[in-house]
């Protein structure tokens, strides 16, 4: 009992130790577009876009991971600008996990300008930045260590050994991007898209020393192909890495339209069914429903890694919701993203 009490005290220390310098990620990086590159905001067709995603994780092994994204993104100039506008953005982010309340909240400004290439409107090159602050903080009070085993338990009254000197910090940070985007005439469409995180590699650390992050590149590439009017499939990839860290995601999405509508861009009724996976770590199913302006996703995480004994094969839980539309005095003249829809 001591021992599988200390493997899994060992393996919550692990992880919180790795969280102080991993960032905030999504399996549904398709439904958390500022999170992945600054070029995807006002990446959509329409005026204005709100989403929310949820993660859980991590559940079996220590209190929970819990994972918030909000966002909003407009698109502006349409009107005045004959070809190529501007969009806004703003995100915010906050994760909680562990014994020790290890939080992360970070609040980004972003932005993006849309090249539009062609008179047809078929193919978009965007620019995008972002800009804003992160804070970190942890309770080591709640802590176990090792220098506090006395062989039969751990005993909190005894000197920690350890040598960190605050227990919150704060830090601004600066990500850029690029994205393109073509659609097809008739039945395909594709984007792929390149950003860079922490630019200014950002010093990340509770203790006294020199630890700076790592300037995370990504990459996202997908398309989507109209089989019918009723059904179409969107295989996509994603690739991030930081340091040592690697994470590549892949899968497809099916949409299924129950009912078809005048307004392409304005839905009554799709299903969706995916599969992910992201390599060497979980496999990722997928179901959504979509009604007019909302789409709402979500996704189970089943564990294939070696942590797989601890966690039970238990993975992670996560819910997204978005809302795009146009406003009334935009109808009929707007400059639609030549972007997939999903």
């Amino acid at each position: 009992m001591l021992a599988r009490m200390k493997i899994l005290t060992m393996i919550m220390m692990s992880l919180a130790a790795f969280a102080s310098a991993q960032d905030i990620h999504f399996s549904q990086y398709y439904s958390a577009p500022l999170t992945i590159n600054p070029a995807l905001t006002g990446a959509f067709a329409g005026d204005y876009r709100a989403g929310l995603n949820y993660r859980t994780q991590w559940g079996s092994v220590t209190v929970p991971y819990r994972t918030f994204d909000l966002f909003a993104d407009f698109n502006i100039g349409r009107r005045i600008i004959s070809r190529n506008f501007w969009s806004v953005g703003m995100i915010a982010l906050s994760d909680k996990a562990g014994d020790g309340g290890l939080s992360v909240t970070k609040i980004m400004g972003s932005g993006a300008y849309h090249f539009i290439l062609d008179a047809g409107k078929r193919n978009d090159l965007s620019f995008g930045a972002q800009l804003g602050w992160v804070q970190k903080s942890v309770d080591f009070s709640k802590f176990y260590f090792d220098n506090q085993w006395n062989d039969t338990g751990f005993d909190t009254g005894m000197p920690n050994g350890e040598n960190f000197v605050k227990g919150s910090y704060g830090y601004a940070d600066v990500a850029a991007g690029i994205a393109y985007a073509y659609s097809g005439p008739k039945r395909f469409s594709a984007n792929a898209g390149f950003s860079v995180f922490h630019l200014t590699k950002p010093q990340d650390s509770f203790y006294d020393d020199d630890n700076h992050l790592g300037i995370r590149p990504t990459i996202n590439v997908g398309i989507t192909y109209k089989i019918s009017d009723v059904l179409s499939v969107s295989p996509s990839v994603f690739y991030q890495s930081e340091k040592k860290a690697h994470e590549f995601l892949g899968g497809a999405m099916v949409k299924y339209s129950l009912k078809g509508s005048e307004d392409p861009y304005v839905t009554t009724g799709n299903i969706y069914m995916g599969l992910y996976g992201r390599f060497g770590d979980a496999f990722i199913p997928v179901i959504g429903y979509e009604l007019r302006n909302w789409r709402l996703l979500m996704n189970y995480d089943f564990n294939t890694s070696e942590l797989k004994p601890a966690s039970n094969g238990q993975g992670a839980f996560e819910i997204s919701l978005i809302y795009v539309a146009t406003s009334k005095k935009n109808k009929g003249i707007r400059i639609d993203l030549p972007c997939p829809r999903f």
